[in-house]
Parts: C-alpha cells; structure tokens; sequence
C-alpha cells in the first residue's frame, strides 16, 4: 500500500485492505455504476492506454466485483476477450471514488460535469474539508454549490458543463433562475463557445436588461435574435455586440456617431482620435504619425505658430 497515497486513497484510512490481481469472465462483472461518474462516456481514451501497457490490468474492481476505475475499458472489452486480468481491491466505499477520481484526473483530466458528478457521490461519505484535500477539484465547496448541485447535474446544464461550454460561476447564476430562462441562455452557451468572462458577462447583461425592461430573459433573447446572429461569421462579438447596444442603448448611439465622424476626420492617414472612456466628458485625444523626426519637428514649429483659442 505504499503507493495508495499517490493516487488519492489513504493507506491508513484503509488498513488491512487487500490488493490482488485475479482472473474474471465478463459476466462476473456486477453492472452496477457506484463508483462513475464519467461523462458523456468516451471508452476511446482507453485504447491508446491499453495500446501502450499491453498486460497491463487496466480494470479495477472491488471486493464485490464492481468496476471502481475503468468503466469505459469494459465496454472495449465487451467486444473482445471473454476473460481478462483484473486489479481487486478490498477498499471503502469513499477510497474506492477517490481512487478513481484521482487516476482518470491524471490518465485524462476530468471535464467540470465529471467533477460534479463525483462530488455528489463522496459528499455523503466525507468532510468537505477531506474532500479538498484528496481531491482537486479546481472550485470551492461552498452552500451555493450544495443547494444548486442537482440542477447542475440535470440534462440541459450537462452536455455544456461536459463540453467546456458553461463555467461554474455562471452556471450557478442560471441555476438560481427560472427554467425557461436558464435553458434559453444555455442554448446560446451550446450553440457557441465563449470564454468564461464572456459568459459572466453576457449572464449579467442579460439580468440587467431583463429587470429594466421588466421581461424574463427568455423574452429577451427571442426580441434579440440571436441565434441568426449565431450562424453568420464571429458570432461571439456580434452577439455581444448586441447585448451591449440593448443594455447601454444611448453609449451605443452616441459609439456609432462617433466612429462615423471619426473615420472622416481620420481620412488621408497619419491621424488617430480617442473619445475618453464611457463619454465621460467632451475630451478627444489625437494621436499624428509622421514619417521622421524631422517631418515631427516642422509639424510643432506650425502649432506652436497656430493661434491659441
């Protein structure tokens, strides 16, 4: 046991805990999913592993004879040998989730939806505070998580989770919402990959035109028609762009006035002009380039020659 440490299961929280190599047919396996919480399954990972360890028992069961790491190796081997070299281990229930968690977090990294699931799983069996410590989560475990976990764990926030499409934080934001306006903002995040900053940002503005307008966001997102926005070409900007001109509708007025007049004051080149940030006052900011010092020097010597108004 000198190595269980390594891979997430305690030594001493396990001992007298048995390991042994024995030989299974397929219909020993008990199909019973305890111990996973892979998803979407992907039993391809495997292969390459299997392909590079031949021999090598890359199915873990428990004394019971269920599968604790490997879920998607069996379904490989369904289709192959009828018997085959198995890890057992005599471990609680708890070491025998973080076994797994931590071996398929280190064979292929785990997607936020994985995460969750297992966190559901080991909540009733360990301290949050032992939990963090045996297993990298990469988010915190507080009251707002625990209250919204089944609703992140429900069919229209998880292909999103899973793909990398919803971050935590706005997913938890969606969660406390209505349904019709959780899954309305969830098939945008589907539809179309945006960082987690966007996300937030969208979520927000989202809320914010909502409460003004006194509308469910749903209703909002149909006025916007974003999913045409969605099928033309960079479609991230363009639908904040939109977003954007609907929550801030007279700094987007006054911003295409502006960018109007500026491309013709800037036309002939060697001019570059910046209103101050948000309009906040009348200030323009003008930048010339010009070709050397010495075209810089005659271009002061007439300013400084310009009368003063």
């Amino acid at each position: 046991m000198a190595a269980a440490g390594a891979w997430g299961f305690s030594a001493s929280g396990a001992r007298g805990a048995a390991m042994k190599l024995i030989d299974l047919r397929l219909s020993d396996i008990m199909p019973d999913d305890v111990y996973a919480f892979t998803y979407p399954p992907a039993p391809e990972r495997w292969q390459g592993i299997a392909e590079r360890f031949p021999g090598l028992p890359l199915l873990i069961v428990d004394k019971r004879l269920r599968v604790v790491c490997g879920h998607d190796r069996l379904a490989l081997l369904r289709g192959g040998a009828v018997r085959f070299n198995v890890l057992q281990v005599d471990l609680p229930a708890a070491e025998c989730l973080l076994l797994n968690y931590n071996l398929l977090e280190r064979l292929f990294g785990l997607n936020l939806c994985e995460k969750l699931l297992f966190l559901k799983k080991i909540s009733p069996l360990l301290a949050d505070a032992e939990i963090r410590r045996r297993a990298p989560l990469g988010f915190a475990l507080d009251d707002e998580l625990r209250l919204r976990l089944d609703i992140l764990l429900g069919a229209p926030f998880r292909s999103c989770l899973a793909a990398g499409r919803l971050g935590l934080r706005t997913a938890l934001k969606l969660a406390g919402q209505a349904e019709g306006d959780r899954l309305a903002q969830l098939e945008i995040f589907q539809a179309c990959g945006f960082s987690e900053s966007r996300q937030w940002q969208m979520a927000q503005m989202l809320e914010e035109i909502a409460f003004r307008e006194r509308k469910p966001v749903a209703r909002v997102l149909l006025g916007l028609d974003l999913q045409r926005l969605l099928r033309g070409e960079m479609p991230q900007e363009k639908v904040l762009a939109a977003l954007q001109a609907r929550r801030y509708p007279e700094l987007t007025r006054r911003e295409k006035e502006w960018r109007a007049w500026r491309r013709k004051a800037e036309a002939g080149g060697g001019l570059a002009l910046t209103h101050a940030p948000l309009f906040a006052s009348g200030e323009v900011q003008v930048t010339l380039a010009v070709k050397n010092r010495e075209a810089a020097e005659k271009l002061l010597r007439q300013l400084k020659k310009s009368p003063k108004h």
